[in-house]
C-alpha cells in the first residue's frame, strides 16, 4: 500500500462520483482511473474499496434492487422472456428439466418397497386372487 494511500480519508465529492458510476453502469477499474487523479482520490482498488465500501455496497444493493423488482414486475405481467428469466434465476428452473411420465401395462414396473424387498430376501408372496382384487 502506497504511503498517499494511508492518509486517505472519505470524502463526498469523490463518493457522489463514485455512487453516480456505479447507477450508471461504470465498471469500478473506470471509476478509479476517474477518482485517482483527483486530489485526495484513492489511486488502487484496494484504497478505493478501503474507504468507499459502504457508498460502493449501497449504490449497488440500490441498483440491483430496483432492477429485480422491475424485472419481476414484467414477469409478473406476462413477459415471457423476462418470467424465463425470473424463473431461471429466482426459482432455480431450467428449460431441460422435464418429467417423464408413462404408462406400462408391465407387472414389474407396479411393484411396491415391500414386493422389492420379499424379492430380495427370497421369500415368496402368495397371489392375490381376483376376488380380494375386486374388493
Amino acid at each position: 500500500m502506497k504511503a498517499e494511500d494511508l492518509q486517505l480519508k472519505h470524502r463526498v465529492d469523490i463518493a457522489t462520483i463514485i455512487v453516480a458510476g456505479i447507477k450508471n453502469g461504470v465498471s469500478i477499474a473506470t471509476i478509479l482511473d476517474q477518482v485517482s487523479v483527483m486530489p485526495g482520490g484513492p489511486r488502487s482498488k484496494t484504497s478505493l474499496y478501503k474507504i468507499y465500501r459502504s457508498d460502493i455496497v449501497n449504490a449497488k444493493a440500490d441498483i440491483q434492487s430496483k432492477l429485480g423488482a422491475k424485472a419481476m414486475e414484467m414477469a409478473l405481467a406476462g413477459d415471457v422472456k423476462m418470467l424465463d428469466l425470473a424463473l431461471r434465476s429466482k426459482a432455480g428452473w431450467s428449460p431441460s428439466q422435464t418429467v417423464v411420465e408413462s404408462e406400462s401395462d408391465e407387472a414389474d414396473e407396479n411393484t411396491t418397497a415391500i414386493d422389492d424387498l420379499l424379492t430380495l430376501l427370497k421369500i415368496k408372496q402368495a397371489k392375490p386372487t381376483e376376488d380380494a382384487e375386486d374388493e
